[in-house]
């Protein structure tokens, strides 16, 4: 049998967000592409704020059977910091050639911007053999995706499991037997985060002005006539006037 896969080739991608989540600096975006098990990350664009471009290519390549038109793929924009990258936005798209718009949504649904990119490609390639072989895979990584395939005889059987931690397995159709039970669980992981919280407060402070009020003279009078009173001081006589007298004034006459 054939064991195949298709590749798809990732160019001209450029994400515009709507806000800058660094709260120093600007912003350091990079994208994962992932398919099933498959992902690519495209490399890190220092203090990009809100625009990224990449001008490298990037291949996804889907394992057979998971790569068909009509398949949804993931892609992820996170901003890479110093203790714990941050997830900016998500969206799916469809592996089918051409261009692609996605717009990028938050965990709580809330769209943060969107990201542009080509999708061309889809052609197949793979190894012919005698025997089924297929390999499991050891992760160590919370919610990472695995597969794990299952050969008896002639017949293949694939499963796929997201688990913390998977046993690794190698079968072929004269080897052992499928792998009957797979134990899927979830690990909450504690990522603190550093953060830098600059408040500036504005005080409003009462103070307390001493003024001294002068009152001067202009040198301008006048006289008022309304409300005019006259207060009684003292009487003086003098006299102004006084009869000579008459020598024959009183003088009897016959």
């Amino acid at each position: 049998m054939a064991s195949r896969s298709q590749q798809y080739t990732v160019s001209g991608i450029s994400a515009e967000f709507l806000k800058d989540h660094d709260l120093i600096g600007k912003q350091d975006p990079y994208v994962i592409f992932e398919h099933g098990s498959q992902k690519v990350e495209t490399s890190v664009i220092k203090s990009a704020g809100l625009n990224a471009t990449w001008t490298e290519t990037y291949t996804l390549e889907v394992a057979s059977g998971q790569g068909s038109t009509g398949n949804d793929a993931k892609v992820m924009v996170y901003n890479k910091n110093l203790l714990a990258d941050g997830l900016i936005g998500q969206g799916t798209f469809t592996l089918s050639s051409g261009p692609q718009r996605i717009v990028l949504l938050n965990k709580k649904g809330l769209e943060q911007g969107q990201i542009v990119f080509n999708l061309s490609g889809g052609s197949g390639s793979g190894v012919a053999g005698g025997a089924s072989r297929s390999s499991g895979m050891t992760t160590a990584t919370t919610g990472a995706a695995t597969t794990g395939v299952a050969t008896t005889g002639a017949a293949t059987t694939t499963t796929k499991t997201e688990c913390v931690t998977c046993q690794e397995t190698t079968t072929t159709s004269a080897g052992k037997g499928p792998i009957c039970d797979t134990k899927t669980f979830t690990k909450i992981e504690d990522r603190p985060i550093v953060k830098e919280v600059k408040t500036y407060v504005r005080e409003h402070h009462p103070v307390e002005k001493e003024f001294v009020v002068e009152t001067k003279p202009t040198g301008n009078e006048r006289e008022l006539t309304e409300g005019k009173t006259s207060e009684y001081i003292s009487t003086e006589e003098k006299i102004v006037e006084v009869t000579k007298p008459n020598p024959c004034g009183g003088v009897p006459t016959s």
